[in-house]
């Protein structure tokens, strides 16, 4: 499924892909494209941590400050999702900047929700606060991740799409259409 129409009376907008296929680059262009419309959005990306080419972890960024917090590196002692160990304290940033978002935005965003993200009880509490908001949302969802939380997010999407090579320079717009329909 490249992309859906599901629910159009709610302002919740999913994008997922595969790893690498451009998820984060497409989000950063639709919040750019959101702010010269003069809308305030906030929210966290996530992005890896390289070092010497090699991926050594991965950081939420927010989106306005660019402040930044650990998520997951290879060298912590927080729980595992493969060889990462997750920052617990890195999640509790990302709940705080998408708290705030809550009360002072127009859109949230949120990349990404994943099985790293997901080790925390309090950003999982966090995403099912954001998703009885009345705001827009769009939040990049891990393509293969079963959870209850990407469930409810499913289930009140107005509009998901699978993200790939080659849709990925249209994605932003195509969701920024979304949004002003």
């Amino acid at each position: 499924m490249l992309y859906s129409t599901i629910n159009l009376r709610l302002p919740l907008f999913i994008v997922t892909g595969n790893p690498g296929s451009g998820k984060t680059t497409a989000i950063m262009r639709l919040v750019d494209l959101l702010k010269q419309k003069g809308l305030n959005v906030g929210g966290v990306f996530s992005r890896e941590i390289r070092k010497d080419g090699v991926r050594m972890g991965f950081e939420f960024v927010d989106v306005n400050s660019n402040d930044r917090a650990l998520l997951a590196d290879v060298h912590g002692n927080g729980p595992k999702v493969g060889k990462y160990s997750v920052n617990i304290e890195g999640c509790r940033f990302a709940v705080n900047v998408l708290r705030k978002t809550m009360m002072e935005a127009d859109v949230i965003v949120c990349d990404e929700l994943g099985p790293m993200e997901f080790k925390s009880k309090e950003f999982v509490d966090c995403v099912n606060e954001m998703l009885d908001s009345n705001k827009k949302i769009v939040v990049v969802v891990h393509k293969r991740l079963k959870h209850p939380v990407i469930d409810r997010c499913k289930e009140k999407a107005s509009f998901m799409i699978e993200l790939t090579i080659q849709n990925r320079n249209k994605v932003p717009r195509i969701l920024l259409d979304g949004m002003a329909g």
